[in-house]
């Protein structure tokens, strides 16, 4: 590996992984019946029995997320010799034919908690075969023995946070790891070539080539078009719970109508159509008109859900039944009506073909994105970016690096209020406590505990904290009159207690009034407790920050003349 590849894999600030649940909302009985009950905007639907949670182990900066990312990367052209493989619901449509028999049966197929259920020796043994089967897709500079010791490396290492407890997952993969989706595919792909030879086994080469060949797989979710009989169908079930005793799969199967991503399949004696599907607890929340996102972002969106709806459904009728639906959706979300009809119009101008269409990567130009936070106050980047690129292709000296690249403006969005209020770390209580050290000046000073009062109003801590914590607000309360401070410091608290107490004891090097006043007041004692640590460095934000807690709390002594 080059230097900046090591650099990249090892040098990097790490966290803890934190441990969550997505909620399953669509699968509740309960939550639907309330949406069907209530029909309102707002669903009252407390403490349900039935709601299941779908985990996830986020570690965006985990120890081995960069290494998981560059073995995402690697082992991602293997996809596309897994003949099941399909990557998304428009590629699903294209497999599907136009007419198929009167017997055939709409069949899905589910795998329980593919993720956590997949044996590492199964994952790595899975993996091991396509890298021997298909070596020319492995990049020249990397090793088959360094893929699958990275992958090791990363599945054994899987850990987390819970509440106050730490845990190792012992088995599968972790719901959140860059490289788990690809895992997960090639893993089942390679059990997929087992059944092969079971079916050929079984029934004859003819009659498994003819039952793979209809067998479509997207991540765990399975579709099949079924001609056989039932009794048939049945063995081929009990075959893919047979091909690993961890990988479990579920059957769902219907003569007229079956849903697979977001796609209702339709059987009409031998015509098969397609429909958009939405979930029962759906609720078409798209992004709004008024959101602070790029204006070129959200007038993009009608036209690419238009376009959507106007490739996955078949039928023209029943297209422009979704289409007006979909109006009304956007007019909620404050959508301007030329805009939506505009999109609209453009949508229906390409045939279905076109809209189904993959467009081909050869000989694209490299696009590099230059990105940074979107903010509406931000002048526009557009064309600086633009000078940027004639320059780079101009000079000498660069022209012929940049030569096929194309720099872009691009945003990334800024926290919204959600981000910023909710958490997936379960965060105990915090608090103030001395670091116990015997040369510690500043633990005689330091208050221990959780929460402040300033006069009648409680704070509570947000971070823990000892002598040596840095980039706090605290406040210095005077034994005396039990008037208080609040200051703030950049550098460790006990730095900040040390000039305290030398400006108290000498008053040649007083800069403050409270350094006398704690003098004469207090006896030269005092009392410190940092109740707010700030996360990001910067002088100008704690300053303000600092201000604002004197402005609420009003600390007299911040006043002394």
């Amino acid at each position: 590996m080059t230097a900046k590849e090591k650099d990249y894999l090892t040098n990097f600030d790490t966290s803890e992984s934190q441990f969550y649940g997505l909620p399953k909302v669509h699968k509740s009985s309960e939550i639907k019946n309330a949406i069907h009950a209530q029909k309102g905007e707002y669903i009252c639907c407390p403490n349900p029995e039935d709601l299941s949670f779908r985990p996830i182990v986020g570690g965006p900066n985990c120890s081995t997320q960069r290494l998981s990312h560059l073995l995402d990367i690697l082992l991602k052209p293997y996809y596309e010799k897994v003949p099941s493989f399909i990557r998304d619901d428009l590629d699903f449509i294209n497999h599907l034919p136009d007419h198929i028999q009167s017997n055939t049966k709409l069949v899905s197929f589910d795998v329980v908690s593919l993720y956590t259920n997949i044996p590492v020796d199964l994952g790595i043994k899975a993996v091991k075969y396509w890298i021997d089967r298909y070596p020319d897709l492995l990049q020249d500079r990397f090793e088959k023995e360094f893929i699958l010791e990275g992958l090791r490396i990363i599945l054994l290492n899987n850990t987390f946070a819970f509440g106050k407890d730490h845990f190792i997952q012992t088995k599968g993969t972790a719901m959140g790891t860059k490289v788990a989706p690809t895992y997960a595919t090639l893993t089942l792909g390679y059990l997929e070539q087992k059944l092969h030879h079971q079916l050929a086994t079984l029934w004859g080469e003819e009659d498994d080539e003819s039952i793979m060949s209809k067998w479509k797989r997207f991540l765990d979710d399975c579709f099949i078009l079924w001609n056989d009989n039932v009794d048939r169908l049945s063995v081929f079930h009990r075959l893919l719970n047979g091909l690993d005793s961890n990988i479990r799969f579920t059957m769902e199967s219907s003569d007229t109508k079956l849903p697979f991503l977001d796609v209702p399949v339709i059987k009409e004696d031998t015509k098969l159509s397609t429909d958009i599907y939405y979930k029962s607890t759906d609720t078409h929340q798209y992004l709004h008109f008024a959101s602070c996102h790029p204006h070129h972002t959200k007038t993009a969106i009608p036209y690419n859900l238009a376009g959507r709806l106007c490739a996955i459904v078949s039928d023209d009728n029943t297209r422009d039944i979704r289409l007006k639906e979909l109006k009304s959706y956007l007019k909620k979300q404050g959508y301007p009506e030329t805009l939506i009809d505009n999109g609209m119009l453009k949508a229906k101008g390409y045939t279905r073909s076109e809209l189904l269409s993959t467009k081909s990567q050869e000989n694209k130009t490299e696009i590099i994105p230059f990105v940074h936070t979107h903010n509406p106050r931000n002048h526009n980047l557009t064309s600086i970016i633009h000078q940027l690129n004639n320059i780079l292709k101009d000079d000498l000296s660069t022209k012929r690096i940049y030569k096929d690249v194309k720099f872009i403006n691009s945003r990334r969005q800024p926290k919204n209020l959600r981000r910023i209020l909710c958490s997936s770390h379960f965060k105990n209580t915090c608090a103030v406590a001395k670091c116990e050290d015997a040369r510690c000046g500043t633990c005689q000073h330091i208050i221990e505990g959780s929460t402040y009062n300033f006069n009648g109003r409680q704070f509570t801590v947000n971070a823990n904290m000892s002598c040596d914590t840095k980039n706090v607000i605290y406040v210095i309360t005077c034994p005396g009159c039990h008037q208080y401070y609040i200051g703030e410091t950049s550098n460790p608290l006990r730095a900040r207690v040390r000039v305290h107490r030398q400006h108290i004891n000498s008053s040649e090097y007083r800069q403050i009034p409270l350094s006398e006043h704690l003098d004469r007041c207090g006896n030269k004692q005092f009392t410190i407790f940092p109740f707010y640590k700030l996360s990001n460095e910067s002088d100008i934000r704690r300053r303000e920050k600092e201000k604002h807690f004197i402005h609420i709390f009003k600390p007299k002594l911040n006043n002394l003349s």
